[in-house]
Order: structure tokens, then C-alpha cells, then sequence
């Protein structure tokens, strides 16, 4: 039986929750997901997932994008909004996302999924594959600036790749940072985290730095080039629109720079900042092994990353492919079958 003639899984943020606490842990289902991305960025760098730049346009209130990409039997599509003040006044994230997974073959829609969650445990796992290849394997000291939602699957996701010990925070919400600190003392038993009083007393301490703000655009970077010592790992999430950067020039100029999606980051990421012959590669090269990782234990690596459709498409597979083993969510016919597929005017109308 085609997958098309089952219907469509309708799958509620909740359940996806309910999926990951009731069938698994979050702890085997990040595993779980690490494993099946860094797949996927190994089949992007053999050109065997084709993934076009997203379109995005913004207005007074925030950004819309959507996000599509292909592999040889799935294609999905991902709507994104970024809303920087629905924490404060509507009680909801700053990014609110909805996904689709369709059948490659028909193009019949098989998965409609609330994406929101799915769209920070993605984005944390993609830093933890840079961070496995790009950091020093000794490093246990992580700073993370922008203690909001992505926050936590940052450092939940990295853990599973350095013995983190030691987590420094700055937030200019202190609320932000204390509710932080107290979830990730909780998630992982054996680390200590300190909530800094700036931006630079984060970084000076960190091997490892998570920038994870949501700045405004054309607003000063908020990590500047002397606060970073030599053999830092970073990973740049933040900096997701043109005119939006985290990172100081001055310190991209001494780093070295791996995107995750070239053709975006040119134009919304830190790279924006620098010439596309000063990237040195994609992540997807370095994973596939085209591409040298980390040169020295001194070098200072970027992970440059805005987020890209390879990483929501792997992730609706992994969910789909869960979700119908238990039995999770609901299945309806979105779209119907017409009785006479060449002529539905005579299938729905009787004409």
C-alpha cells in the first residue's frame, strides 16, 4: 500500500511532547536525532537532498520564512515566524513554526506537525555536530549569551558530545537566566552554572560560546574580539536576518568560518559581515570529510548557523517514522482522492 492511501498524520505540538516523554526520553530522542542530521548533512554535501535558499520577508512585527527541501523519497516545507516580543507580551516563543512532510513519489501530504519545539532541539543538535568537529575534544566549559528558548537544547544537545562542567550565562533578562539555570542543573546532574554579569565575562571563561540572542537588526554585535581567547569554539545562532549580527568583524577576520547553508548565510548570518572566499567551508564538507575540521588547538572556528530546510526534513522523518510506530496523532484525509483523477469536476461535483 502506498503511504498516501493511510491519510494524512495530523500531529499536535503536544503530542510530539507526549511522544518524547511517554515513548522515549529527550535525552535518546536528541541521540536519536543527532544521528539521523549528521546523516543528512553527510547526503547534502552528495548533492542527494536538494534544498533551495528559503523565502522570508519581514514586516512591523517580525519575519516570516519558509523553508523547503527534498531527498529521494520526502519532501517537506516549514513555516517559521520570529516574534521577539511574544514572550513578554503573549506568553508564547519568539519562533513559532509549522511543518508538512509530503510523499516525494505523489505528493501527497503524509505529516502536518507544530514545529516549534522540533525547531530548537534541531537547531541545538546541528551546534553540537559542529561543536564535535570544529572544538578542542578537551573542552568542558561552555558560554551561552541569550538565555531564551534555544538556550537549553543548546547545552543539552552539546553535552552529548563534550563533558561539559562549567556553563556560563548572560541574559539581559535575569529572570531568563535564573529559570536557565535552574532546568539545566536539573537536566544534567554534573554541572555547575554561574550566571555572569556581562557579555565578556561569559566569553573570557568559555572554551566553547553559544551566541543565541535575539538582537535587533542593525543594532551593535554583542560579542566582541578581545573578549575571545585563542582555541574558542563558537556557535553563532543568533544572527538570522540581513543586518543582524552577533560577532564583531574583527573577530571573523581572525577565525575560521564554516556555515551550515552557504547560500543563505551570505546574506543573514555572521558571514554576511565578510567575502564568500573567507568561509571555509560548509558543515556538510566537513562531516562528509571533503574538508578539514579545526587546523590547531589555538585556532578560533565559527559555526555560522541560520538554520536550513535539511535539518527540518530530517527531523520530520525521524518524527513520522515514531509517531506511526505508536500509533501517535490523528490520521484524516486533507486531501481527498478524486473517483476520477482527470476530471474533478465529475469526482467532487457530479458535473
Amino acid at each position: 500500500m502506498n503511504l498516501f492511501h493511510k491519510g494524512t498524520l495530523i500531529l499536535q505540538e503536544r503530542e510530539i511532547i507526549d511522544l518524547i516523554n511517554q515513548k522515549t526520553t529527550l535525552d535518546k530522542f536528541l541521540r536519536q536525532l543527532y544521528s539521523v542530521m549528521e546523516e543528512g548533512f553527510g547526503n547534502f554535501a552528495k548533492r542527494q537532498i536538494v534544498n533551495p535558499p528559503r523565502h522570508e520577508f519581514y514586516f512591523n512585527r517580525g519575519s516570516v520564512e519558509s523553508m523547503s527541501a527534498s531527498d529521494d523519497k520526502y519532501f517537506s516545507c516549514k513555516i517559521v515566524n520570529t516574534h521577539k516580543d511574544n514572550p513578554v507580551y503573549y506568553g508564547l516563543p519568539t519562533i513559532m513554526a509549522n511543518g508538512i512532510l509530503v510523499d516525494g513519489e505523489t505528493g501527497y501530504p503524509l505529516m502536518v506537525t507544530g514545529s516549534t519545539i522540533l525547531t530548537a532541539l534541531r537547531t541545538g543538535v546541528a551546534s553540537a555536530i559542529a561543536t564535535k568537529y570544529l572544538s578542542n575534544r578537551n573542552d568542558k566549559t561552555i558560554g551561552i549569551i541569550g538565555n531564551g528558548a534555544q538556550s537549553l537544547p543548546q547545552l543539552h544537545a552539546i553535552s552529548l558530545v563534550r563533558n561539559i562542567e562549567d556553563v556560563y550565562v548572560y541574559d539581559t533578562d535575569e529572570q531568563a537566566s535564573e529559570s536557565f539555570k535552574k532546568s539545566a542543573e536539573n537536566l544534567l546532574k554534573n554541572i555547575n552554572v554561574n550566571i555572569t554579569s556581562s557579555p565578556q565575562e561569559a566569553c573570557s571563561l568559555s572554551n566553547i560560546l553559544v551566541t543565541a540572542t535575539c538582537k535587533d537588526r542593525d543594532s551593535t554585535p554583542v560579542v566582541r574580539n578581545e573578549w575571545v581567547s585563542e582555541g574558542t569554539h563558537i556557535n553563532a545562532i543568533g544572527g538570522d536576518a540581513p543586518n543582524k549580527m552577533e560577532l564583531e568583524k574583527s573577530l571573523i577576520d581572525r577565525s575560521k568560518v564554516i556555515v551550515d547553508f552557504i547560500d543563505q548565510a551570505v546574506y543573514e548570518g555572521e558571514s554576511q559581515q565578510i567575502p564568500q572566499s573567507q568561509i571555509y567551508s560548509d558543515l556538510a564538507g566537513i562531516v562528509a570529510g571533503l574538508c578539514k575540521g579545526r587546523d590547531d588547538d589555538k585556532q578560533i572556528t565559527i559555526f555560522d548557523s541560520v538554520g536550513f530546510a535539511m535539518e527540518d526534513l530530517q527531523v520530520y522523518k525521524l518524527v513520522y517514522e515514531l509517531a506511526t510506530k505508536e500509533n501517535m496523532g490523528n490520521i484524516v484525509k486533507v486531501s481527498s482522492i478524486p473517483k476520477y483523477s482527470k476530471n474533478i469536476y465529475k469526482s467532487y461535483f457530479n458535473i
